[in-house]
């Protein structure tokens, strides 16, 4: 834009120059149209400015951590002359990178149309991400003159920790916690039919080779869990610490939810300011749910009472180094 101004400025100078130079009607028919048309079309913006419209739109409030954030920049030309240019100023925010600036120059949408931009940004870190639509300008036809469009925008992104695969030694030490056996003896397991939809890790793979049957393990109705994510202010500093927490929080939540049958009630519990707050996790979709608020520092769940909290570390915690114990027994360490 400055580039053109500047050849734009040169060329009305040697204009004038040669004006002042020769006496010639073509000359001065020619300085006239340099200075009419760009004129002209700088007015033009004062209608197209008023019908241009520029906003965000996010498919989503969520999105797992390494995915695509789909966030669209929406420009719609409502009036009845067509947009030139658009020059849009946008800013993302990431959690644990810096800030990231792109500019994106749109050209000519119609009369009545509608131009979508798309911006490719994948979030490594979990936390809130947003997009800032920091400014936006239309364009006169020659690319001389802009005016500001529209009020700066923002939108947001809660940016989730990614559900993986539970260990097959994590599911057996889970399947003797909750029946209270000690070992792994079938009479002492509830074994069922297989069934579609089942997850392959809960088969019982000994009973397998013995016979053609696929038998599943389950657990008894009335188990629960309740999951202490004992962490600090200081780990959160930390961009992979934290993402490797989170990621392996969600991971056994959505196992104790979605794979170990009916019948299980889990919980997870977690330390805002001076109180400890339970929040129910019926299903998967419950998972996410409570990743946005603790992402987002939202006030959810109940308190729990003093008798309850001295006996967290009893149950399932979750320690800063990523392992998961129950008790003091460590089922699941760095890997």
């Amino acid at each position: 834009m400055i580039r053109q101004r500047l050849c734009y400025l040169l060329l009305l100078s040697a204009g004038g120059f040669f004006v002042m130079l020769y006496n010639f009607q073509g000359l001065r028919f020619l300085f006239g149209c340099l200075v009419f048309i760009p004129f002209l079309s700088f007015l033009l913006l004062f209608p197209i400015r008023f019908c241009c419209k520029v906003h965000l739109e996010a498919d989503g409030e969520t999105a797992m951590r390494g995915e695509p954030l789909r966030i669209k920049v929406v420009a719609e030309n409502r009036g009845l002359l067509p947009v030139p240019g658009l020059l849009l100023e946008l800013c993302w925010n990431m959690p644990g990178e810096r800030e990231k600036k792109i500019k994106k120059r749109l050209y000519g949408i119609g009369m009545k149309e509608k131009e979508i931009f798309l911006p490719e940004v994948s979030a490594m870190h979990c936390g809130q991400a947003s997009l800032a639509l920091s400014g936006t300008k239309v364009c006169d036809y020659f690319g001389i003159y802009t005016l500001p469009v529209g009020k700066k925008e923002k939108a947001e992104v809660c940016i989730i920790p990614a559900v993986l695969p539970i260990p097959p030694a994590v599911e057996e030490a889970c399947s003797r916690i909750l029946q209270g056996n000690g070992g792994e003896r079938e009479g002492d397991m509830l074994l069922r039919d297989f069934q579609p939809g089942d997850s392959l890790h809960r088969i019982y793979w000994k009973m397998a080779a013995k016979e053609d049957t696929l038998q599943v393990r389950d657990f008894e109705r009335g188990s629960s869990v309740r999951l202490f994510l004992h962490y600090t202010e200081e780990l959160k500093a930390q961009a992979d610490a934290w993402d490797r927490y989170l990621d392996r929080a969600a991971s056994f939540l959505y196992f104790c939810a979605e794979d170990c049958g009916l019948g299980i009630s889990v919980e997870v519990i977690w330390r805002q300011g001076d109180a400890c707050l339970r929040y129910g996790i019926p299903d998967g979709g419950a998972v996410q749910t409570f990743s946005c608020i603790l992402l987002r520092q939202e006030e959810a769940g109940t308190a729990l009472s003093e008798e309850e909290i001295t006996s967290l570390n009893q149950g399932w915690h979750l320690e800063e180094d990523c392992g998961l114990y129950f008790g003091e027994q460590c089922v699941y360490g760095m890997e």
